[in-house]
């Protein structure tokens, strides 16, 4: 699916769902083989846990030249990682190490099927800090992920 710029927020969400859903990460907690649920924000009721939320593109146009013409456009979306507070930092990392490498693994994908080239910083990880939500302490870290659409 190429990502079309009248429709881009759209697109972008949908290229990057696709490929999350189709290769959610997993770690091992106990004995037991944990698996992220992707949703696009956090479920107030009944949430089940790990959650990866994908979060809206944020767009900016980036003019090239004096005169106004020509652009880039530069796209950056947001991924948030929440688990319970017992499965620790490692649950975070496995969640991030595991969707960056499946990005990585599909950039010719991206630029072939979707014309979405990766940024020069193209994943930006963030600390793990703990959270709470409705009396329930879990870890949260988030994934900045950034592309320009290629013309």
């Amino acid at each position: 699916m190429t990502v079309n710029v009248l429709t881009l927020k759209q697109d972008v969400f949908a290229a990057l769902r696709t490929l999350i859903v189709n290769n959610k990460p997993t770690y091992e907690y106990g004995d037991k083989t944990q698996t992220y649920t992707l949703e696009a924000t956090l479920p107030r009721t009944n949430p089940t846990f790990p959650i990866i939320v994908l979060n809206k593109a944020n767009i900016s146009v980036v003019l090239l030249n004096l005169d106004g013409s020509g652009e880039d456009y530069e796209i950056t979306v947001q991924l948030d990682f929440y688990v319970k507070e017992l499965h620790g930092d490692k649950a975070v990392d496995a969640g991030q190490d595991g969707l960056r490498n499946t990005f990585l693994n599909n950039k010719d994908n991206f630029d072939i099927d979707d014309g979405l080239l990766f940024a020069e910083v193209f994943w930006d990880d963030s600390n793990v800090t703990p959270f709470i939500d409705n009396n329930q302490v879990l870890k949260t870290g988030g994934s900045i992920i950034k592309f320009i659409l290629k013309w």
